[in-house]
């Protein structure tokens, strides 16, 4: 029995088993030490031995074909740096090393060789491994050396494009090495042969007409301009030539197929796979382009041989990536092509990319979110705003695109994004300039033919222009009126002023530009209303008073054109009214001209002058007469308030009702502008004035008393009547509250049906059985039904007859609903009117609550409270109470003359409190009372005396009479009130 040889012991570098051990590590600090641990341990001046450096370059080099881990990135780095050091340009020279070029390339070529019975996985890793290898040769320079033979530049190269040949998968790895390389010699000004030998190889092996080609190509003729291209391969030696434009599509696009036209063979451009990324070949070509090819539209000189971008971009990209036959997969590719030129490219080149082929697929794609590249285009829609973001000024360049000749004028309705309305908030201001310009050649030439459709495509461009407005911050215009320049708000408002107050013909000197469609009245109507809508936005800015002027300045311009410019107003009046309107120009010109060299009050005055004029102006050219006599009124404030700076008693009520007149209009707008010029001049309205407002409030919320309000001249109905009867029984002592609550009760219950309703039902339903012979059917019940019917058939004489006596019938009955509709509508007209004076009230007491006329609001403010039936009026009305007891304090407290009547105000405040009503007023009773309170004590600290006993009073109301109805609530906060006067 033979014994078994033992091993023999061998001596083991621990150290040198961690290095390598550490170049397959995956942090890189941790590779990079190791690599240059290696690398000093193999220097010239630690003398090795060719034994030991053989040793290494083959155990790197099995390295190399490891996929363990970052093995090939480590290994790799260490192989370079062991070669650049010992065999490279700069080598000292260590006679114990007897070590050459050729016998690395054949340690390589062995040790990467998949010879036996290899997995696919090991194959692959040994062919990486060989081309890892060759790279790192080629990047230790060790082959560029004048002492360095040129054959084992050849060999190298021959080396790498048998991989690329041999292995299809592997062919974009290879080009990236010779690309790499061609660099390499151009960085370190090697000599062109070696570019040469590159080149020459390339074709012979049947490789230009390839991706990877092609930029080994660019790459040469680009940083070897000496070196003889091969000749029959493409035309003028050039890819990107204007006669190749077909085939560098072909290549670039990855064909399965081409023919190489030097060699006679079939050979493919195609990788082996797809692959999710672009080939680098994009990012040469691309970077050529933008090198050399100057923006379109830049008139700069173009070299004949070079294709142009656009050229490039329609027939190589859009007709061969996203032509309609091309697969998923080579449109995946054209939208990552479409984001890297949006996120690369210079901004003179983003336009050219909204191709027609790359629209569609791009609108298609993004409308179902099922559809197969919806998450690529949704990328590509990031990148627009990701370019928006870094680069403002191209905003306006991508909203053309998607919305110009080749896009679609609704692409955020047809997309369901918001990505035009995101882009134009990003866009600079000078862009949008630009943007308001294009949506006004698209509102004159929508691209339909049909008036409808026009219609439809002006209103998306209208709705885009106020989303604009409405989402912008205006901060970056110039809003100062000292030197306020045409801005892009002021351009919105110029498009809708032009096309909604005048019919558009063809432009200055330029024939057939006419709109087309014709932009019809609707239309028309839309921009006026979008205008206004602008206007109210505008207007809310700390200096948006300047934009009413330059919406009506526009139709001024307009106007006065005459049909010289192309337009005709649509503004018809008689003489009477167009002198009025020349006066009212006149001054409101010179008023515009005054307010940027006015300064502190006076300017804001000027400037709510200013307003008043260009809104009132702009209502005449909207159709309302009334509008024309408030000229006449609006003269009169400016002469007293602004002109005269006379304290006119007159003017201030005259101003009221102008600004009540305008807070009475169904408008946003104008109740804005009420809303301002009422702030402005707060401090001018005397107690006329407030009396005027009061007296809207004390208005009845029906048919009569908007008949009051309003002066109109029709009779009112014996419904109305039964109206007036009921509110004042409402505010009668004993039964207000019941009556209140009833009312309340019947205007939240719109849908019951009243007992007046009932009776009107009834003699309907009779009138028409009795037209109709006949009965409802619960009159069987209750025994109504006599037997008398007839089955005998009316003859024609009778039939006609029957339909003229239902057609009375339903006349009368349409009357009856008509009367319904139009109470209804008076009843919401009185509380929207009482709303908009509630809030000038608020803004009153705001600025104004230490004038003593402020106190006479208080109890018609308590009895609007009690009487109405609307809770939105209640609860402002509560609110503007509020705020003027809470402003009131300290020394800001109203210091009136006449102490008498502030003591009879107490008084009623008490005797309202006494009322049954809800909750809101009860509180708003007791706010009220402290209010007045303060005022007294304010006066005479002694007051409190006399205050104690009103309060005293009422609690002994609320014992003995039954009719008192004060709620606790007065009491408890007069008695936290006591307990911090007490402390002061």
């Amino acid at each position: 029995m033979s014994k078994k040889r033992q091993r023999e012991a061998r001596n083991v570098d621990v150290h040198l088993v961690e290095i390598y051990e550490d170049l397959a590590n995956e942090d890189e600090d941790v590779r990079l030490n190791a690599a240059q641990s290696l690398v000093t341990k193999l220097a010239p001046g630690k003398a090795p031995t060719s034994e030991e450096v053989e040793k290494a370059l083959n155990r790197l080099i099995r390295g190399l074909s490891s996929g363990r881990k970052a093995a090939r990135i480590g290994f790799s780095i260490a192989f370079t740096e062991i070669l650049s050091q010992l065999l490279g340009p700069s080598e000292k020279g260590v006679p114990s090393i007897d070590i050459s070029i050729g016998r690395v390339l054949d340690i390589l070529k062995s040790q990467t060789h998949p010879g036996g019975s290899l997995s696919g996985q090991e194959e692959r890793d040994h062919y990486f491994g060989r081309l890892f290898g060759l790279e790192a040769v080629i990047k230790s320079l060790i082959l560029f050396n004048p002492s360095v033979p040129s054959e084992h530049w050849e060999q190298v190269l021959d080396a790498i494009y048998e991989l690329a040949n041999k292995k299809s998968w592997l062919r974009e790895e290879c080009g990236w090495v010779i690309y790499e390389a061609t660099q390499l010699l151009a960085s370190h000004n090697c000599d062109p042969s070696y570019a040469q030998l590159a080149i020459d190889r390339l074709s012979s092996n049947g490789l230009a007409k390839t991706p990877e080609g092609i930029s080994i190509w660019l790459a040469v003729q680009e940083s070897f301009p000496t070196v003889k291209l091969p000749k029959g391969v493409w035309h003028g030696d050039n890819p990107l030539h204007p006669k190749e434009p077909r085939a560098l599509a072909k290549v670039l696009k990855e064909v399965p197929h081409s023919k190489d036209s030097e060699n006679g063979v079939e050979t493919s451009s195609q990788r082996g796979m797809w692959y999710a990324n672009l080939h680098f070949v994009w990012d040469i070509v691309l970077a050529g382009f933008f090198k050399s090819d100057p923006p379109p539209g830049m008139g700069q000189p173009k070299p004949s041989k070079q294709l142009k971008f656009v050229d490039f971009w329609i027939e190589v990209v859009d007709d061969s990536l996203f032509a309609a036959s091309s697969s998923d997969e080579r449109k995946y590719w054209g939208f990552l092509l479409a984001s890297k030129v949006i996120r690369e490219a210079p901004k003179g080149f983003l336009a050219t990319i909204f191709s027609p082929n790359l629209m569609r697929c791009l609108i298609n794609q993004l409308c179902l979110p099922e559809r197969a590249l919806h998450r690529l285009a949704q990328k590509l829609l990031r990148c627009f705003h990701g370019r928006a973001e870094a680069e403002p000024g191209t905003a306006s360049i991508i909203v053309l695109g998607l919305m110009g000749d080749n896009g679609v004028t609704n692409f955020d309705q047809r997309t369901r994004t918001k990505t035009v309305e995101k882009l134009m908030i990003q866009s600079s201001a000078i862009g949008l300039m630009f943007t308001v310009s294009w949506f006004e050649r698209l509102i004159r030439h929508p691209r339909v033919d049909e008036e409808k459709a026009g219609e439809s495509q002006r209103q998306i461009l209208a709705d885009q222009l106020l989303t604009l407005v409405r989402s912008r911050h205006t901060d970056d215009v110039d809003l100062t009126p000292e030197d306020h320049e045409f801005t892009w708000p002021d351009m919105v408002l110029y498009v809708f002023s032009k096309f909604g107050y005048f019919i558009v013909g063809d432009m200055h000197e330029k024939p057939n530009t006419s709109p087309s469609p014709p932009v019809s009245e609707a239309t028309r109507s839309l921009l006026r209303s979008r205008l206004t809508s602008c206007l109210v936005h505008l207007m809310s800015k700390p200096q948006g008073a300047i934009f009413p002027y330059s919406a009506v300045h526009t139709i001024k311009v307009f106007g006065e054109d005459d049909g010289d410019g192309g337009t005709q107003p649509l503004f018809q009046a008689d003489d009477k009214v167009r002198r009025k309107l020349k006066h009212a120009w006149k001054l409101l010109d010179k008023i515009h001209a005054k307010v940027a060299s006015t300064k502190d009050r006076k300017r804001a005055y000027l400037q709510a002058f200013d307003v008043l004029y260009s809104l009132t102006i702009l209502q005449i050219y909207n159709g309302d007469a009334d509008a024309v006599l408030v000229l006449d009124e609006l003269k009169t404030c400016y002469d007293s308030l602004v002109k005269h700076s006379t304290d006119s008693d007159e003017a201030s009520e005259l101003l009221v009702e102008v600004l009540l007149s305008f807070a009475s209009k169904p408008s946003a707008l104008f109740r804005k502008l009420a809303e301002q010029v009422f702030t402005t001049f707060a401090s001018e309205i005397n107690a006329a004035g407030l009396q005027a407002m009061v007296k809207v409030l004390e208005a009845k919320e029906n048919l009569a008393g908007q008949q009051e309000m309003f002066d109109q001249e029709e009779e009112v109905a014996s419904e109305a009547e039964d109206d007036e009867t009921s509110d004042a029984a409402e505010i009668s002592a004993d039964d207000a509250g019941s009556q209140l609550d009833d009312a309340e009760a019947s205007s939240d219950g719109s849908d019951g049906v009243a007992p007046a309703d009932d009776e009107e039902l009834a003699i309907f339903d009779s009138k028409l059985a009795e037209a109709l012979s006949t009965h409802r059917a619960d009159n069987d019940m209750n025994g109504d039904n006599d037997g008398t019917s007839s089955d005998e058939d009316m003859d024609d004489e009778q039939m006609e007859a029957l339909d003229t006596h239902l057609e009375t019938i339903f006349k009368e009955r349409k009357k009856i609903v008509s009367k319904k509709a139009e109470k209804k509508d008076a009843k919401e007209t009185i509380i929207n009117f009482k709303l908009r004076v509630l809030d000038l009230l608020q803004i009153y007491v705001k600025q104004q609550h230490a004038n003593p006329i402020a106190l006479d609001l208080i109890l018609p403010l308590l009895l609007s409270i009690r009487t109405t039936t609307s809770k939105p009026v209640s609860e402002k009305g509560c609110n503007v109470i509020r705020e003027f007891a809470r402003l009131c304090k300290g020394k800001a407290v109203p210091v009136p003359i006449d102490e008498q009547a502030i003591w009879s105000l107490l008084g009623d405040v008490h005797e309202e409190a006494m009322r049954q009503s809800s909750n809101a007023h009860a509180n708003a009773c007791s706010q009220s009372s402290l209010l007045v309170v303060k005022v007294l004590v304010a006066l005479n600290r002694e007051n409190l005396r006399e205050v104690v006993d009103i309060y005293a009073n009422t609690r002994k109301q609320q014992l003995l009479d039954k009719h008192c109805k004060v709620q606790p609530g007065l009491f408890s906060d007069w008695n936290n009130w006591c307990i911090s006067a007490s402390k002061q």
